[in-house]
Parts: C-alpha cells; sequence; structure tokens
C-alpha cells in the first residue's frame, strides 16, 4: 500500500535511490536534502518491510519516481491521481516512467508531448581537447545584474526546448527562482560584447555525479561555438569537486547532441518525459530549493 513518506523514512529511501546513483541523483538530491515529513508530494511503497518504490511529485508538477518492484506502478499511479499536486512534467529513467504512464494515463489530463532523452555522462578523462581555432569560454558565475537577462534567456529556452512558457505562466514567480539561484551560485555564464552568449544551470548532485541542465546560447550567437566552449569549462570546474557530470537532452536535438560529443560525454541510459495538460502552479507553493 501506498503511503506518504515521513522523516523516518530517509535512510530507507536514499538506500533505494543509491541502488542506481545516476538514474536517481535529482530524487536522491531532494531526499538527502531532509524534505521526507516536511514537504507534501512524496510517496512510499513498501515491501517485506522496506521501501521498493518511491514517488515525488513537485510542488509545480515535476514528477520523478524509482521503482524496484513492478507491482508498485498500480498504486503509484492511483495515489497520485489521488494527490492533491497533480503530475505536470514526468521525468526519469525509461524504465520506470513507460510503465508508470501506461497506469497513469487514464487518470491524467491531455498529453502535450512525449519523447526520449539520453542521459550523457563525463568524468574528467572523457573529456576531449579542444580541437584547433575552438575558443575559450571565459565562464564566471552570473551575478545579481544578469538576472533580467538571464531569466528572458532561460524562459525562450523552455519554450524552444519543452514547448512550455512557464514564465508567461507565472512571471513573478520564475524571475524570482532564477534570481534565488543566482545568489546560491547555480548559474554560470560566459559573455561577449557585454551581453550573455552562453548560460548554464548547475543542479542535483550526490557523491557520484553532478547534473547540468538549462544550457542555452541566444540564437544570434549560435554556430560560433560558445556552447561547446561554455560546457567544457563548466566540466573542467566541475571535476574539481565532483568526478562525473551528467546532463540529458531530447533525442531529436542532434545541434545539442553533438555539442556534448565534442566534448567527450557518452551515453549512460534514456529517460522518457511526459508533459501533460495541467495548470502550472504558483511558485509560491515551492516548498524546497
Amino acid at each position: 500500500m501506498v503511503r506518504p513518506l515521513t522523516a523516518a523514512d530517509t535512510v530507507d529511501a536514499r538506500d533505494l535511490l543509491r541502488r542506481r546513483p545516476l538514474h536517481n541523483l535529482f530524487l536522491d538530491y531532494v531526499v538527502a536534502a531532509g524534505v521526507l515529513g516536511r514537504v507534501p508530494g512524496f510517496f512510499g511503497w513498501p515491501a517485506q518491510g522496506r521501501l521498493a518504490a518511491i514517488l515525488m511529485i513537485g510542488p509545480l508538477g515535476g514528477t520523478a519516481l524509482e521503482v524496484a518492484d513492478p507491482r508498485a506502478f498500480a498504486s503509484l499511479a492511483a495515489a497520485a491521481a489521488r494527490s492533491p499536486l497533480r503530475p505536470r512534467h514526468i521525468v526519469g529513467s525509461e524504465d520506470v516512467t513507460e510503465p508508470f504512464w501506461r497506469e497513469y494515463a487514464s487518470h491524467a489530463g491531455g498529453l502535450r508531448w512525449t519523447r526520449r532523452e539520453p542521459v550523457l555522462v563525463a568524468g574528467k578523462s572523457d573529456v576531449l581537447a579542444p580541437r584547433p581555432g575552438e575558443p575559450r569560454a571565459l565562464l564566471e558565475p552570473a551575478r545579481a545584474a544578469d538576472v533580467d537577462e538571464l531569466t528572458a534567456n532561460s524562459a525562450e529556452q523552455h519554450r524552444e526546448d519543452l514547448h512550455d512558457d512557464r514564465a508567461g505562466d507565472d512571471v513573478v514567480g520564475f524571475r524570482e527562482r532564477h534570481a534565488k539561484d543566482v545568489r546560491e551560485g547555480r548559474w554560470w555564464v560566459a559573455r561577449a560584447r557585454g551581453r550573455i552568449v552562453f548560460q548554464v544551470h548547475v543542479g542535483a548532485a550526490n557523491p557520484q555525479a553532478v547534473q547540468l541542465g538549462g544550457v542555452f546560447v541566444p540564437h544570434d550567437a549560435r554556430a560560433r561555438g560558445h556552447a561547446t566552449a561554455g560546457v567544457r569549462a563548466m566540466c573542467a570546474r566541475l571535476f574539481e569537486s565532483h568526478a562525473r557530470v551528467t546532463l540529458y537532452c531530447d533525442e531529436a536535438n542532434e545541434g545539442a547532441r553533438r555539442v556534448y560529443e565534442r566534448v567527450g560525454f557518452q551515453l549512460a541510459y534514456c529517460n522518457r518525459s511526459y508533459l501533460l495538460d495541467e495548470p502550472l502552479a504558483r511558485e509560491e507553493r515551492r516548498g524546497y530549493g
């Protein structure tokens, strides 16, 4: 039977998630922050006295799960259908999201899209040397003065990559979330002639890896090597404290794949994502970073 998770489940939950640390990097990061019992939207399915499945439905509808026992899928889907927090963007390894979706689809609103997303990983020894003539990125943490430009770029990235106008749905909350991440040093940028030509977000981390996201180059600055140089420079910094860097993108985004392959990223596994036709909750409902 599915039940809400509490602080007492933290050790058991992390034990389950760390059996596949790359697959569950984000979930492990969130659970390690001490959210169980403090933030709604976390459910567990036990078997023989231990957690065999975990489902998270975030305040903005972001949904992730790990399932070690296939008997849990139907129960997790039913729990998600009853939850006040509705799944909006289901993301995760395709071996868990696909069977979950088969159970949850009848409870969901319309499906905007589904797509396969290669998850790519690089260690320090994997990163390739720059090609002759490849530019070097002068990468630095974003500053408070960058928030408006950074947020506008990120809004465009969401519309282009996810076909989802999250900024338009909640202008104030979207900007405030980016400003908070800037204060925490999560956004990094490279500039040319005073403007941002590359930006990247440093996200979840566990002892095995750290995850990048939000990689974006403005349209009129593309095809000049900014993305390749920026990702390479970001990896070099992160390898000072992390053994591996991971990221993912749409399987159909051949341009992004070429960038990551030029840097030296290699395929680890594939996600399957589903974006549902559910309203976007306001940012003030967020319960964790």
